[in-house]
């Protein structure tokens, strides 16, 4: 089999995708117009640098690289962007899939932004989410034909050596945020609820990974409350180096306004941190106890969350919930095997 990633590959999804895919022995190509130096795929180029013109002029050259390389699926990520891209194309058979922000966030702005995701979702064959609450909010906007649900998933020796670890008090709580530093994670929330720890003597150390446009602001704040002694940015972290920083933790933290199934989450799960964690769809399909949760914005809340969560005790009775959750629908390789026949079955369809 045959098949053509369309996305953005500044993001590690797209590689995610098309390395599992690879090791389950299909021919593989990645295309984007958004790559770094070392992106080693078929680079698109678009003469503008940004907005829906960027992505709209995309449509030629997808259509000359479909019948170049003749896959026999194409799987376009983010809709408003190479969704667009190959829906204007109108190639098939069409998976598309949805990473969140594409129909929470974008999808729904407004007039035209819900004209766009019905046009797109009319033309996909197939929609993948990455959780209930996505595929709802897909339905909501346009014509779903066939669905998936899978996540994209830890890798499997992430789980299993996260099963292994043994869980410590700690004197100094280590909490960790490994969001994007965009408006659309509030880390300030985050930081106003490390002011109010560090006010009340609350020993903890903060680790904020990641890079992002709200990155000066953000220093500009510790510098403000004067949080160098609590609160440490790393910046975007190798994948070892990441593993190591989930290892070291006792708390994450996510602020984010808008989610389905967060990567990090999982990620952060797996290493038996606590989540603590906005009250949103997204993050209920994977924790119960309200005591995960606080409401968006509210840094009074998170800074009360984190104080009860750093038991020994309470993460250790968390994972034991969270765990079978994590192994049953957060398994990356497993995700993708499920991928894998869902998509074959679409070829199937088409071929007959």
């Amino acid at each position: 089999m045959r098949i053509l990633f369309l996305g953005e590959a500044l993001s590690p999804h797209l590689d995610r995708w098309a390395e599992e895919f690879r090791k389950l022995d299909w021919e593989v190509l990645a295309a984007s117009c958004d790559y770094e130096d070392n992106f080693t795929g078929h680079k698109l180029e678009s003469s503008h640098a940004s907005g829906p013109l960027r992505y709209l002029s995309l449509a030629g050259q997808i259509k000359a690289l479909i019948s170049d390389f003749q896959p026999t699926i194409i799987n376009a990520h983010f809709l408003p962007t190479y969704g667009l891209a190959v829906a204007l194309a109108n190639v098939h058979p069409l998976a598309l899939t949805l990473w969140g922000s594409d129909i929470f966030v974008s999808g729904n702005r407004g007039f035209w932004s819900r004209r766009r995701s019905r046009f797109v979702l009319g033309r996909s064959d197939l929609v993948v989410a990455d959780g209930d609450c996505l595929l709802a909010a897909a339905r909501e906007l346009g014509r779903v034909r066939k669905h998936l649900v899978v996540s994209f998933g830890i890798r499997r020796s992430w789980f299993a050596s996260g099963a292994e670890r043994r869980l410590e008090d700690s004197q100094t709580l280590k909490i960790i945020s490994t969001r994007r530093l965009e408006s659309i994670y509030d880390l300030p929330t985050l930081l106003r609820a490390a002011k109010i720890l560090a006010a009340e003597g609350f020993p903890f150390e903060l680790t904020i990974v990641g890079s992002g446009s709200q990155e000066a602001a953000l220093h500009e704040f510790v510098a403000k409350a004067n949080l160098h002694d609590k609160v440490k940015f790393v910046g975007k972290l190798s994948e070892e180096k990441l593993f190591g920083a989930y290892r070291n933790a006792d708390i994450y933290v996510s602020t984010s306004k808008s989610d389905s199934t967060s990567v990090s989450l999982l990620e952060a799960m797996s290493q038996k941190t606590f989540p603590v964690v906005t009250d949103i769809p997204g993050n209920r399909e994977w924790l119960d106890d309200d005591n995960h949760f606080f409401d968006i914005g509210d840094h009074e809340g998170l800074a009360r969350r984190i104080q009860s969560a750093g038991a020994v005790a309470r993460r250790a009775a968390a994972y034991e919930v969270y765990g079978q959750k994590l192994r049953q629908r957060g398994v990356r390789e497993t995700q993708m095997q499920i991928a894998q026949r869902t998509f074959q079955n679409l070829i199937d369809e088409f071929s007959r």
